[in-house]
């Protein structure tokens, strides 16, 4: 990996950079956070209560919302303007292998970080209203999503004088995305996601559970987390030579909750830890200096490999905010060139394999620039923040 080499008095004056940065470009004001929540939870609980009651079918009746995010991982930037919620299925919890090897669908391969769902003999006439199934009684996500999307609209319009404020639904990737106007004229986009809770560990993600540590997350956490197993959403894969007739029924691997609890759990969870704080800062610096289409996400796993990298609490004191600021901006770069970041999970998928290598190229440019002169590109951006 790239190193840059920096003596103790230029690390002690990137910490106090990257402090004022926080103050000035990063934090979320309390005011704003408690009007964004007042703004749209109680519509979206309304929403989810007329989704419940109005599906004739009862396919939706125990939808329970998971929060996900960076606002719930505390890592939210800025505005408090975006929210994510994962609306979970209860009465489709699935104890086993979702998909098992003995079904024969006649369809290819699911692709790495994908699955398809068999539902229970007895139960799949009720998924099959709606064309939910097909008559083997496999899940069709895109389906699944389609009649929820169409539940969230009917519940706005019949409910929309009561709402007194603008509400607009989108539906596009593995979201339904609510964008709410309040009194006041701000905007928050709410994005809900179904999923179904998977008990099974998949078998794509077996290498993290047995994958060599030195301490980070701790082996404990790791079984509560391999013990929970993750949730699937409708999410279609991009690219790739799969059938459209297949496409549709694929089930993405989501890992919300695990990242959740490694975020508040993971033995960096202590009051003295810099590992929210770098985070903030990179996606900050993601969003001023137009670094697209690089997602959150993608800073957020290299994060997660640098807390393995960097297993003992002392490495992220406040003191080492600098360090392990270079230390992120070292991975980015060198994923950058290599057009590879692997997914935190499932080590064999490379989360910038949508990213054409020209702009990859480009991207780990911008990088190096900021990692080679961090103060005098903070600065410039306090600048303009004041």
């Amino acid at each position: 990996m790239l190193q840059t080499k920096m003596n103790r008095e230029a690390l002690g004056r990137l910490n106090t950079v990257l402090n004022r940065f926080t103050d000035s470009n990063v934090k979320v004001r309390q005011d704003r956070k408690t009007e964004a929540l007042n703004s749209w939870q109680p519509i979206v609980e309304e929403i989810v209560d007329y989704v419940k009651e109005r599906d004739n079918y009862g396919r939706f009746a125990r939808l329970q919302i998971f929060p996900t995010g960076s606002y719930y991982e505390r890592s939210k930037v800025g505005e408090p303007d975006e929210f994510d919620l994962m609306l979970v299925v209860d009465n489709l919890e699935l104890d086993g292998d979702p998909y098992g090897e003995e079904e024969n669908d006649g369809m290819s391969e699911p692709p790495p970080g994908f699955t398809r769902v068999m539902i229970d003999r007895g139960e799949e006439v009720l998924w099959q209203r709606e064309s939910c199934a097909n008559a083997q009684g496999m899940l069709n996500a895109s389906r699944v999503k389609s009649v929820f999307a169409r539940l969230v609209r009917d519940a706005i319009m019949i409910r929309e004088l009561r709402f007194e404020r603008n509400v607009n639904v989108i539906s596009q990737g593995p979201a339904v995305t609510l964008k709410i106007t309040n009194m006041n004229g701000r905007e928050y986009s709410v994005d809900l996601t179904l999923a179904i809770r998977d008990k099974s560990w998949p078998d794509d993600a077996e290498e993290w559970r047995t994958r060599p540590r030195n301490g980070w997350p701790n082996p404990q956490l790791v079984q509560e987390i391999w013990r929970d197993g993750c949730h699937l959403v409708a999410k279609q894969p991009k690219g790739g030579n799969i059938p459209d007739r297949e496409k549709g029924f694929l089930w993405r691997f989501s890992f919300s909750a695990a990242e959740k609890k490694l975020f508040l759990q993971g033995g960096h969870g202590e009051a003295s830890s810099c590992r929210k704080q770098v985070l903030r800062i990179l996606k900050a610096l993601k969003e001023e200096l137009n670094l697209h289409p690089l997602k959150s996400y993608h800073l957020k796993t290299m994060l997660l490999y640098e807390c393995e990298v960097n297993p003992r609490p002392s490495q992220w004191s406040f003191d080492r905010l600098s360090e392990r600021f270079m230390g992120l901006l070292q991975r980015l770069e060198s994923c950058l060139q290599q057009a590879n970041c692997p997914h935190y999970f499932i080590k064999h998928l490379n989360l910038l394999e949508t990213i054409s290598h020209q702009r990859c190229s480009e991207l780990a440019r911008m990088v190096q620039q900021i990692r080679l002169r961090p103060e005098q590109v903070l600065n410039g951006l306090i600048g303009q923040a004041n």
